[in-house]
């Protein structure tokens, strides 16, 4: 049962105890005689001497209420047979255990001692054997073989050991040798491999010198071919400019002509007004006239010093430079020096009439000069005012600058040396440059688009280091230099190319052109004028002029056609220019033919050279040194496995004289083994004989050790099934009569019944502190005398606080702690004790008194329990769990177990609360008891109201 079941099973008990007190007052008219019989046992048990009572010792299964009268209920008077039943079944158990347990001592003893005979055969036979002559003998000469044995043993493990180190030197050998071989054959594969190395790398050199010389002489054959070509292209285009200059020259004067022949036919009648003659802010302008003219003679020129402001007029004779500590610097203009063209007053300059320029096919030469002419004069007003001499112009520094423009290199804005001096006929200060042309305009515009041009070169020529402004403001001291533009149309119509050269002064006696600017202006003026004139002589004159120029013209455009063609085939062939063995010299040749023939053997040499790579030198010491390496590894291997063979040699020798020694050993083996069997056969018998009877002692330990599980298990079983039964009594018994504790004012009598001990619920104070039962198993109840005893030997030292040591079963038995005590129940018993005389089994229905145990009771009592006992009368009790009730009237002592553990305190009040029995004065404090109750069957006889 568990702490709560025992818990309710104790208090029940004492309720049932005060309701059984409080009848007792009741119960007849002999009432007051009962009552004080009870007292007087109660009180002799209770005041008899300082003996300790001790219940008997129970398990949790013992735990139950209070007996009272039998139930009429057959369900409970069953529950009660099956717990009586496994009771004794209980009992029955514990009492063959501890037989079992006696019995397994005394086999226990006999084991010790039947050991300790088997041990003294065997060592009389030892004895007996040790001392005989010819066993000694036989022993000598056994330990003499074995020694000698021992020591070719000895020899052998020596042999082992020295062929393992031959074999390790054998080993360690073919390790240095296989790595020394590796290492020797890398270095040659190394040797052969810096070779290889060497050839491709010679092979790379020479092929890559042999592609270099080749390409080297092919680009000089196609240099010499190309300096041909544009020697041929130079002439040939010197004669293309001539052809073309005679051709433009023709066509200028047939326009030159054909313009003063309209020139005339407008003057031919006087009442015709010049619709030629424009007016522009300052003056006139004549369309039929060039921009040169009209500005030249009408002084239509815009203010010479740039720093000056604007007098109205359009025209540029001058450029403004940056000063040359700041050159590129244009914040130092004058704005107020230029106008503003956008006026209507200025739409007269613009218009193509007024010196227009054909958009197809460009200036006409004239115009060239013309448009030369304004750009030098611009340059020269400019070079005057830094304090430097102008340049002249000659008619044949301008032709020349003309073939310049037109060559090819100028177009591409190259300085070519070649061409210039073909042009010039000696080297240049050359500026080049390109001035945009956007088809038909005229030469005012064309003007301006130049000086554009030339104010790039001057004031934006960082990125050329300021050449192109060096050469426009050299400084020629006090000579002129004689210097000219070239301007030629590209071949797309887009620019005109223009050049700048100069080399010194004058080398000719042609006319300036920048004369032409004075020789206008002594013309005088243009003015409107309304004469009538008669041309015709004139008219017919130039157009005579005109038909010879024509005729001419003709011819010089055959001429131009002609040079043309020929130029174009030229560039055509510099553009698609071959090599050619022949362009080269002999010597060139002979250097081009080595070097190819070179780069085409070169393939076929690498390969002979890898083919034959170990005749290579490198190789060969590479190769030798590696041979010898392989042959000293390969001597050394040779030489550790002579060693090891000899070793081994050495080891099969000494195995064999081992081996033979060995049989010698055993021959004595046998000898000895006889010798000993001989003197042995006296004493084997005795020796057999006591092995014999220990083997049967233990085999019946085996046996009754099985039969002490067997029991152990039976009364588990048996505990476990009277739990079961007493707690269906308990469980039927609440169901049926549940009690109520009785009030204490319905004692009327003059004295006051003993009120049984109430069990202790371990939180209620009942006035008195509950008392903690000793601990019989350690011995250490100082409260008592006698000491607990243990069945059987050896001893062993425990807690023993009384001076005597208790005993210990060399295999001890597991005391029994299952037995189930129900106070007053049929079949019931105490434990057994260990002395001689057996604890006599309780009456059924009469009161059972536990007296003190000693022994083994102590041992098998339930050291954790506290004991407690309530006595109640039979007549008026009711059923209680365990037994049926006597139909006599009876005094019944009835037992409760507590299952928590008591303190020492509670242990000794529960004992001041039990009676005492067992001492030498519990027969006096009876008798009083005896004389108390006649005394009270005295008061029967009186009338009393019962209650």
């Amino acid at each position: 049962m568990n702490k709560k079941e025992n818990a309710q099973l104790s208090r029940i008990a004492y309720r049932n105890q005060l309701k059984s007190h409080k009848k007792l007052y009741k119960s007849g008219k002999n009432w007051m005689a009962a009552t004080l019989l009870t007292a007087g046992v109660i009180g002799g048990v209770a005041f008899a001497g300082n003996t300790n009572v001790h219940a008997d010792a129970t398990t949790p299964a013992q735990d139950t209420g209070t007996i009272e009268a039998p139930a009429q209920n057959s369900e409970l008077q069953q529950a009660q047979a099956d717990a009586q039943a496994q009771q004794k079944a209980i009992d029955n158990g514990n009492a063959d255990l501890a037989n079992q347990q006696q019995q397994l001592s005394n086999l226990q003893s006999q084991q010790t001692a039947a050991q300790q005979a088997l041990d003294q055969a065997k060592q009389a036979q030892q004895q007996a054997t040790a001392n005989d002559p010819a066993v000694q003998q036989a022993q000598a000469d056994y330990n003499k073989a074995q020694q000698q044995v021992n020591g070719q043993t000895t020899k052998v493990e020596e042999d082992n050991n020295a062929v393992q180190q031959a074999q390790s030197e054998v080993d360690k050998a073919n390790a240095e040798a296989q790595q020394q071989q590796q290492e020797a054959d890398q270095k040659v594969q190394q040797a052969q491999d810096t070779v290889k190395q060497s050839i491709n790398q010679t092979v790379e050199k020479t092929k890559q010198d042999d592609q270099n010389k080749i390409a080297q002489l092919e680009n000089q054959g196609k240099a010499q071919a190309n300096q041909q070509l544009n020697d041929q292209i130079s002439d040939a285009n010197g004669q293309f400019t001539d052809a073309q200059n005679k051709v433009n020259d023709t066509n200028s004067q047939i326009s030159n002509l054909q313009g003063q022949v309209q020139d005339l036919q407008n003057q031919q009648s006087s009442s015709q007004t010049d619709s030629n003659i424009k007016q522009v802010p300052n003056g006139y302008i004549d369309y039929s006239k060039s921009l040169l003219e009209n500005v030249s003679r009408n002084n239509l020129w815009a203010p010479a010093d740039m720093n000056a402001n604007a007098n109205g007029n359009i025209v540029e004779q001058n450029l403004y430079i940056s000063p040359d500590n700041d050159k590129g610097n244009l914040n130092y203009a004058n704005p107020n020096h230029g106008v503003n063209t956008s006026l209507s007053q200025y739409d007269n300059y613009y218009s193509t009439k007024f010196d227009g320029v054909n958009g197809k096919i460009g200036m006409t030469d004239a115009q060239k000069q013309e448009l030369a002419i304004l750009m030098m004069n611009q340059i020269n007003h400019a070079r005057e005012q830094r304090g430097l001499k102008p340049f002249t112009m000659t008619e044949q520094k301008y032709n020349q600058a003309q073939i310049r423009a037109a060559q090819p290199s100028a177009e591409t804005l190259t300085h070519s040396e070649n061409d210039i001096v073909s042009a010039f006929g000696q080297d240049q200060y050359e500026n080049l440059a390109y001035i945009p042309f956007s088809g038909t305009t005229n030469m005012l515009s064309l003007l301006s688009d130049a000086d554009s041009t030339l104010s790039s070169m001057l004031n934006a020529d960082a990125s050329s280091d300021w050449g192109h402004r060096e050469n426009f403001l050299m400084d020629t001291g006090d000579l002129s230099y004689d210097a000219a533009f070239g301007i030629h149309l590209t071949s797309d119509g887009q620019y005109y190319v223009l050049t700048f050269d100069y080399d010194g002064p004058a080398h000719n006696n042609t006319p300036n052109m920048m004369d032409r600017i004075a020789n206008y202006a002594a013309m005088g003026p243009i003015t409107p004028s309304a004469n009538t004139v008669d041309n015709s002589a004139k008219i017919n004159n130039l157009n005579s002029q005109i038909n010879n120029l024509k005729n001419a013209l003709a011819s010089q455009q055959a001429e131009y056609n002609q040079a043309q063609a020929k130029l174009q085939d030229l560039q055509a062939k510099k553009a698609n220019v071959q090599f050619d063995l022949s362009q080269l010299t002999a010597s060139q040749q002979d250097e081009y033919n080595k070097a190819k023939d070179d780069l085409a053997n070169l393939d076929t040499w690498k390969s002979n050279q890898l083919a034959n790579i170990n005749e290579n030198s490198i190789v060969k010491n590479a190769q030798s040194e590696a041979t010898q390496i392989k042959n000293a590894a390969n001597q050394k291997v040779k030489d550790a496995k002579n060693a090891f063979n000899n070793a081994l040699s050495v080891k099969k020798q000494d195995e064999k004289d081992l081996k033979s020694l060995e049989q010698d050993l055993d021959a004595k083996q046998t000898k000895l083994d006889k010798a000993k069997a001989k003197v042995s056969a006296n004493t084997a018998q005795a020796v057999k004989n006591a092995q014999a009877k220990l083997d049967s002692i233990k085999n019946q330990i085996k046996d009754l050790n099985n039969k002490i599980a067997t029991t152990k298990a039976n009364i588990s079983q048996a505990q476990v099934l009277l739990a079961q039964a007493n707690k269906k009594i308990q469980d039927l018994q609440n169901a049926t009569n549940p009690s109520t504790p009785a009030k204490g004012d319905d004692n009327k009598g003059s004295e006051t019944p003993t009120q049984p001990a109430k069990p202790d619920e371990g939180n209620k104070d009942h006035g008195t502190t509950p008392a903690k039962p000793s601990n019989p198993s350690k011995g250490d109840d100082k409260g008592t005398t006698t000491t607990p005893t243990k069945p059987s030997t050896p001893t062993k030292s425990d807690d023993n606080k009384n001076g005597e040591t208790p005993t210990q079963p060399t295999t001890p038995a597991k005391p029994d702690t299952g037995n189930a005590s129900i106070s007053n129940q049929a079949g019931h018993k105490p434990a057994k004790s260990d002395s001689s005389e057996a604890t006599k089994t309780a009456t059924p229905d009469k009161p059972t008194i536990v007296l003190p145990t000693t022994g083994s009771e102590s041992a098998t009592s339930a050291g954790s329990q506290g004991q407690y006992i309530n006595v109640v009368s039979k007549d008026t009790a009711k059923p209680q769990a365990g037994i049926e009730a006597p139909v006599v009237e009876t005094i019944n002592v009835s037992f409760g177990t507590k299952t928590e553990p008591m303190t020492r305190e509670e242990y000794k009040a529960q004992q001041a609360k039990l009676p005492q029995t067992g001492n030498e004065n519990s027969k006096a404090v009876i008798a009083l008891g005896v004389l108390s109750g006649m005394f009270g069957l005295g008061l029967v006889a009186k009338s009393k109201k019962e209650f």
